[in-house]
């Protein structure tokens, strides 16, 4: 009897039919094999992150970085600022001229330009920087107005 209804039942079918039923009774277990993701898809999704990030981490920092130029002296980081400050004295121990050194100064954005400087040269006294560096800004702290006892002996 079984072989009787299995005869009735495809004999009547195409093989369109065929294909259709096929698809139409996968289709019902297709959504329950979706709801999960595989550990390996997991996997994948999580190394091609960690690669492209890498990537383009390394294409911005190796092979094309950012380059500033020009920038404002009043923009630099405080090392910067000082080694500026620092240039200025030399120029200003040479030239002697402190209505350029001025001009300099304000380019920093300083309030109080002789206050900073008398401070650095402070600084610069207790860290043991070199004494022609102390003396050239000691030198442009006094012609800014501002004197202190510690920068005495470096005044000539």
């Amino acid at each position: 009897m079984c072989s009787e209804t299995y005869q009735q039942f495809y004999h009547g079918m195409t093989r369109y039919d065929y294909k259709y039923q096929r698809q139409k009774q996968t289709r019902v277990l297709r959504p329950q094999r979706m709801n999960r993701v595989s550990r390996v898809a997991l996997l994948n999704i999580f190394m091609g992150l960690l690669v492209g990030i890498g990537a383009s981490l390394y294409y911005a920092w190796q092979i094309s970085p950012v380059k500033y130029l020009d920038n404002d002296p009043y923009a630099l980081r405080a090392d910067y600022a000082n080694d500026y400050l620092l240039l200025i004295a030399q120029k200003y121990s040479i030239e002697k001229d402190i209505r350029v050194s001025r001009a300099y100064l304000s380019d920093l954005g300083l309030d109080r330009p002789g206050e900073v400087v008398a401070a650095r040269v402070e600084y610069m006294i207790d860290t043991g920087h070199s004494s022609a560096d102390i003396n050239a800004m000691a030198e442009l702290a006094k012609a800014l107005g501002a004197d202190t006892a510690k920068m005495q002996p470096f005044l000539s």
